[in-house]
């Protein structure tokens, strides 16, 4: 409890180094900003020009128009209102945030040194590390990149069950509101075209560190399922503190976190990220990004298995989870599904609902 009252007095000191920006503005800097970078990080991660081109076409090119769609049907002309203080309050918060995320790849790479160090303790035939073709990763990313529109257009025939869900958490938490089918089938669709974000952009930050000569070993193969398997756990050592500061710091919260929160409800494509916020967390959730290198194992991990579980609106009250609150009442939990020790103290919300949700 400490630590997380010291956490607190921390974040004040970051909002200080923030600057306020519009909403509008803020996600529509975001997303232009974001698709020169993963075409970046494309060429440095020795992809090829056709793998390149499915990506800008098939990816960022949904990204960037559905989501200017999207803002423009939220804020209409405020979105375009750019003014000099308002590009560089976007400037300044970006340059803090790249900050936040030297701190995040700092601990990722000790994670990375201090495991290659256990290793030499370990016997011979468990050391050693394990590549794919390159052209394996790209037809794996391809291939999920489609099943993730059809994914969005199954839950678009679908959309009268997610509505039914938000109504549903909306009666637990004993507060008015309904999802409209016209808001639910807007939503799935952007959701839709954000969902490939953590998947391209860990995988281009793999295949990066690979080419520059640093494979991951059978150890951090090791590391990464573990996290994946107490991933709940897991998330209180980092997740939990980077996702507490960007929802109480507002102008890191519009630069890293909102387009994971800016819908209404909250759906099985919802993605796992905004748009900057995996950088900022150093390229993964936890602290091995090994997974974003093995055909479509990254895929199972991230979405096919927790993404559809935490954040999705089940139409029944007993599948109502604790990030499915998160989402849709803006709940102060933020150790995902499982609220941690320090939830259980400080947060208002884990106290109120908790009976409900037992």
């Amino acid at each position: 409890s400490g630590a997380w009252e010291a956490h607190a007095d921390a974040t004040k000191e970051v909002q200080e180094a923030f600057h306020p920006v519009a909403t509008g503005p803020t996600l529509v800097l975001n997303v232009i900003a974001y698709v020169p970078l993963v075409l970046l990080l494309n060429m440095l991660a020795g992809f090829s020009v056709e793998y390149q081109h499915f990506i800008a076409l098939y990816s960022l090119c949904p990204t960037l128009v559905m989501g200017l769609v999207y803002y423009y049907y939220l804020f209409r002309a405020n979105m375009w209102q750019f003014t000099a203080s308002a590009v560089l309050g976007w400037l300044n918060n970006w340059t803090m945030a790249m900050a936040i995320s030297l701190v995040s790849f700092t601990q990722v790479a000790m994670h990375y040194v201090l495991l290659l160090w256990v290793e030499r303790l370990l016997p011979t035939t468990w050391q050693g590390y394990m590549t794919f073709p390159m052209q394996t990763i790209e037809s794996s990313v391809q291939n999920v990149v489609l099943l993730l529109y059809c994914f969005g257009f199954a839950l678009v025939v679908s959309c009268p069950v997610w509505c039914e869900g938000y109504r549903i958490c909306m009666e637990i938490v004993k507060r008015e509101g309904e999802l409209s089918k016209t808001e639910a089938v807007i939503e799935i669709l952007y959701t839709t075209s954000q969902l490939a974000v953590v998947l391209q952009k860990q995988t281009a930050l793999a295949m990066i560190q690979i080419r520059w000569g640093f494979p991951f070993h059978f150890i951090h193969f090791v590391a990464a399922i573990v996290e994946n398997m107490f991933l709940h756990q897991m998330v209180q050592f980092k997740y939990a503190w980077i996702h507490k500061l960007c929802h109480e710091v507002q102008p890191l919260y519009r630069l890293a976190h909102l387009e994971h929160h800016i819908c209404k409800g909250t759906y099985p494509i919802t993605p796992a990220a905004g748009l900057w916020e995996v950088w900022i967390e150093g390229g993964t959730l936890n602290f091995c990004n090994t997974l974003a290198c093995i055909p479509y194992i990254f895929f199972h991990a991230a979405v096919s298995g927790p993404n559809v579980v935490v954040h999705t609106m089940w139409p029944h009250k007993s599948l109502v989870q604790w990030h499915t609150l998160h989402h849709v009442t803006h709940s102060d939990i933020y150790a995902v599904n499982v609220p941690s020790k320090n939830d259980e103290t400080f947060s208002r919300d884990v106290k109120k609902y908790k009976e409900p949700l037992q």
